[in-house]
């Protein structure tokens, strides 16, 4: 492992622990214009992110933790009505794909819908398949019930905003964080939208290449 790819996954790493104090906020619907940014991590020991969770994927069958094992993941939480944050971020996932799993075959890519009125299976089955998400992305929600242990467990926040001047008529704020897991469904590392592609990739690689 080159000094260069040791200190950039040090950076990552460290950038993901504690993350409890760490919430990079978007509101969807108003490009440019976060509430929130990124700040300084301190670092006070492994994140514990993850934790039992049920929900429904876009084919309509039951998805837990329990699916996540065997792969590492890519798993990000956003909502499919998001006009600009969202397609980005997944857009993103999928040029990570193209860098550091071209097949789509090694990695669980994973996005749960935290709108649990419209992101449906039947809506987040085409949605998946997006022009420039990854292959073989997976579209989750479920009941808010199921959807607050998913969101707890994960620390991510999502709440519900009405937007009465948007046909949609509400949209969400919610944090815009990629999460890396490893094949065992443990917490790895953080992204942020300060996170470039490369960085992610080179970081999914050595993942993917040690297990660490």
């Amino acid at each position: 492992m080159s000094n260069a790819l040791r200190n950039a996954t040090k950076t990552l790493r460290i950038g993901a622990l504690s993350c409890l104090g760490l919430f990079a906020l978007s509101a969807c619907g108003n490009a440019g214009n976060d509430i929130a940014q990124s700040g300084t991590v301190v670092a006070l020991g492994e994140a514990q992110l993850g934790g039992p969770f049920t929900l429904i994927d876009q084919n309509g069958d039951v998805f837990t933790q329990d699916n996540l094992v065997g792969k590492p993941t890519l798993l990000y939480f956003g909502f499919s009505y998001c006009p600009d944050v969202c397609p980005s971020a997944l857009q993103n996932m999928g040029m990570v794909q193209e860098r550091a799993d071209p097949a789509g075959t090694k990695v669980n890519y994973v996005f749960v819908g935290v709108d649990v009125e419209r992101d449906t299976p039947e809506s987040l089955a085409p949605y998946v398949t997006s022009r420039g998400f990854a292959k073989n992305l997976i579209g989750l929600s479920g009941t808010q019930e199921q959807m607050d242990v998913a969101t707890s467990a994960y620390k991510v926040y999502a709440q519900k905003v009405d937007d009465p001047s948007s046909a949609a008529e509400y949209t969400f704020d919610h944090s815009d964080l990629m999460i890396l897991l490893d094949d065992q469904g443990k917490f790895k590392d953080l992204f942020t939208r300060a996170t470039t592609v490369p960085e992610m990739a080179t970081r999914l690689k050595f993942l993917l290449d040690s297990g660490k």
